[in-house]
């Protein structure tokens, strides 16, 4: 599993409301406030850092900012240890 401390920036002057981030978004870390029409950021470390949310947002809201430096991979075995 990968762990990171990846940052999702976000604007909220200039959205629009588009859902387009939240559409883009194929792993749910963005869900959409429907009451406030905007995105909110949850499970931010599960991100899978595509920047497709990003790449889809046409004002410009969104930047993935990836912490390269902090991403640890974490596996364990210990299922397959003889009991």
């Amino acid at each position: 599993m990968l762990h990171c401390n990846n940052k999702i920036e976000y604007n909220p002057e200039n959205c629009v409301g588009c859902q387009l981030c939240y559409k883009a978004c194929f792993i749910d870390v963005i869900r959409w406030d429907a009451e406030k029409k905007q995105p909110i950021f949850k499970y931010v470390d599960e991100c899978a850092h595509c920047r497709y949310c990003q790449a889809m947002c046409k004002k410009g809201c969104i930047k993935v900012v990836i912490d390269y430096k902090g991403m640890s991979y974490r596996q364990s075995f210990d299922m397959y240890r003889a009991q």
